[in-house]
């Protein structure tokens, strides 16, 4: 059974001792693909199982980890 990827954003702990890089490369051991990381934001989007969220949000250095909405247009 396969499960479709979401989308997530994923917000870094601006006071934490670790790097980017660090947080990131934990974060796609965990799963994350389609990764994109904004330093200056300390963001960081990608695409993962729904069932690693908790192990995204228990990556050291991570402060949030959201679902990203999709909107969809409606036919008339």
């Amino acid at each position: 059974m396969t499960t479709d990827k979401i989308e997530v954003t994923i917000r870094i702990d601006k006071n934490g001792a670790r790097s980017l890089g660090e947080v990131v490369g934990d974060l796609k051991s965990q799963g994350l693909e389609q990764v994109q990381s904004h330093e200056r934001l300390m963001i960081v989007n990608g695409s993962v199982n729904p069932d690693a969220l908790d192990a995204l949000r228990a990556v050291k250095g991570v402060a949030s980890v959201r679902k990203d909405v999709e909107y969809k247009t409606q036919a008339n």
